[in-house]
């Protein structure tokens, strides 16, 4: 999700040791004891002051002098006009971003009960103010207030989470080293993102994305937490109540006794029965392959699909691969994703012959409109089966030069030229005839 921009400003002005000092109680007294204020314009600082005094969020305020809570204030104020929460000027406060100082108020709070989001913070505040070599004695001086066990375990663990993500950083145990500019725009969300807690969701919306998610599959509560990128803990008990509820029923166990769920299609919780589910999901089906490939099915093509959920998968599938895939971003899309998978197989298709390396990828395909109306995955398995097949039949003959005639080996990679052709003629291709 990310944090958002104001937050961030948040955390580049604010340091960790905000949570420990009276920063963190001058924010709960602007969240939550500021009512009477939030419609004006132009607050004077004294009628706060005044409100500070009696503040329940201020601890031992009746013992603080006026004067030295007064500076203190003031200096908060300071910091709060640099994070472009508010405009501070000698006596009064004007453009207060109440929303902005709440939510900043909920992140410090979350900050607080872990370890790895202050780490986070403390990095990203430094990163912040132009070091890219943080030196752990640095960061450690930071944070030592907070008295933070394993601190080189936590920070190897944000590394490994964030390089795989994208982030260039290395830590060798003195310095964490981050080989980004300083100015660039991705780091701080590389190192603070994670601070956010993964899903602001109310508890009736996040029961309807899992609904809709398992509603077309089996997940377990730890593919929900990745797919929907919320705590597992929070899915658990989410999943523990729509059960309750007979929403959703347990549907198969996977290795390691991991619980699948679906939804449960005898008390649907969309309000519709099975049988009117599995006609509407049947019906779109028929008619798309009808219409876009001339293909007539009935009913009885779809007898071995066993749950309304695998056909609502099905449907989804067929749905998206209709879209229209030739607007700039999908045909972007697609050449980088055929490019990204054609690297994974690639690496493990990879050979050598007499003559030199040959990849997959070096045979150059195009897919024709109607097969265009194929799934874009299935689309990129059928380009590479075909490029596997040549590379096959290459292969063969290179061995079979070995023992048998050249004239027969020029017969038989004619032969298997032509009736791979065929194949790739049909899907699109135009594989020349090199022999």
């Amino acid at each position: 999700m990310g944090l958002e921009p104001s937050n961030l400003s948040g955390l580049r002005v604010f340091p960790p040791i905000s949570i420990k000092n009276r920063t963190l109680e001058f924010f709960e007294f602007l969240k939550y004891e500021t009512k009477s204020f939030r419609n004006e314009t132009i607050l004077p600082k004294e009628d706060l002051m005044n409100a500070i005094t009696n503040s329940s969020k201020i601890k031992q305020v009746s013992k603080i002098k006026k004067s030295e809570l007064t500076k203190q204030f003031e200096d908060f104020l300071k910091e709060l006009d640099r994070a472009l929460f508010v405009k501070n000027s000698k006596t009064e406060l004007s453009d207060i971003k109440w929303m902005r100082i709440d939510s900043f108020c909920s992140l410090l709070r979350l900050i607080e009960r872990s370890d790895e989001r202050k780490i986070r913070w403390a990095l990203y505040h430094l990163f912040a103010a132009n070091n890219v070599k943080i030196s752990i004695t640095k960061l450690t001086e930071l944070l030592n207030d907070f008295k933070i066990k394993n601190m080189e375990k936590i920070i190897t663990k944000i590394l490994k989470a964030e390089t795989l993500s994208g982030l260039d950083a290395k830590y060798d145990g003195e310095f964490f080293v981050i080989n980004h500019e300083k100015n660039d725009k991705l780091v701080p969300h590389y190192l603070s993102d994670a601070i956010d807690e993964q899903s602001r969701r109310s508890p009736g919306e996040l029961e309807e994305e899992i609904l809709e998610l398992i509603d077309e599959g089996s997940y377990s509560n730890q593919e929900i937490s990745q797919t929907l990128q919320i705590d597992e803990g929070l899915v658990s008990r989410t999943i523990a109540k729509l059960r309750k509820q007979d929403k959703i029923i347990l549907s198969s166990f996977g290795q390691r006794g991991t619980r699948y769920f679906t939804t449960n299609c005898e008390n649907c919780p969309f309000g519709t029965t099975k049988a009117s589910c599995k006609k509407e999901s049947i019906s779109y089906l028929a008619e798309a392959f009808m219409h876009d490939f001339g293909l007539n099915l009935s009913a009885n093509d779809f007898d071995s699909i066993e749950t309304n959920q695998a056909l609502l998968k099905i449907k989804r599938i067929v749905m998206m691969a209709r879209k229209e895939k030739n607007t700039k971003l999908e045909r972007n899309l697609g050449e980088n994703l055929a490019i990204l998978l054609s690297k994974v197989v690639d690496k493990f298709t990879e050979i050598e012959t007499p003559d030199k390396k040959i990849t997959l990828s070096e045979i150059k395909m195009n897919v024709p409109v109607d097969m265009a109306k194929l799934p874009l995955l299935y689309q990129l398995g059928l380009k590479k089966g075909a490029q596997g097949g040549i590379r096959l039949v290459d292969e063969m003959l290179h061995l079979a030069s070995k023992s048998i005639k050249k004239e027969d080996r020029l017969k038989i990679k004619k032969y298997a030229l032509i009736e791979s052709n065929k194949f790739l003629k049909n899907i699109g291709i135009d594989q020349k005839d090199t022999s």
